[in-house]
């Protein structure tokens, strides 16, 4: 008996674990797409939109904060969230020569979260 429960309480870890990857790449995916946008409004020269487009990503990532807050460590919400602001100052200025590096400082901080919860042999052995 003992052996069965013991088995579907790693069943569960697993399925958790599944369901915990698949939530956390879609929120990435869904802020990438968002970004994306902003950063062609921006080459464009619509800063103001693409002031718009950023606030959307923002909202997106604060709304997550019951998730993000249990799942992710402090330290990577904290450096998501200042990227995030950075973007936005640097929109807010209009400079197109300051963005592109504070929205690729931004997309490294996503990524680093989505694959830091992924699953691969080195994390696991």
């Amino acid at each position: 008996m003992k052996e069965w429960i013991a088995l579907a309480l790693l069943l569960l870890l697993a399925v958790g674990a599944i369901v915990n990857i698949a939530y956390l790449d879609r929120l990435i995916g869904d802020i990438e797409a968002v970004l994306r946008e902003t950063d062609e409004l921006a080459r464009d020269g619509s800063y103001e939109e693409a002031l718009d487009s950023l606030d959307r990503a923002i909202r997106h990532w604060l709304d997550a904060n019951a998730y993000t807050h249990i799942f992710i460590r402090h330290p990577e919400i904290d450096s998501t969230s200042d990227a995030f602001y950075e973007l936005h100052q640097a929109l807010a200025e209009q400079n197109a020569e300051g963005y592109p590096s504070a929205l690729e400082k931004l997309c490294y901080h996503l990524h680093s979260i989505d694959e830091m919860e992924h699953v691969r042999p080195g994390s696991v052995l």
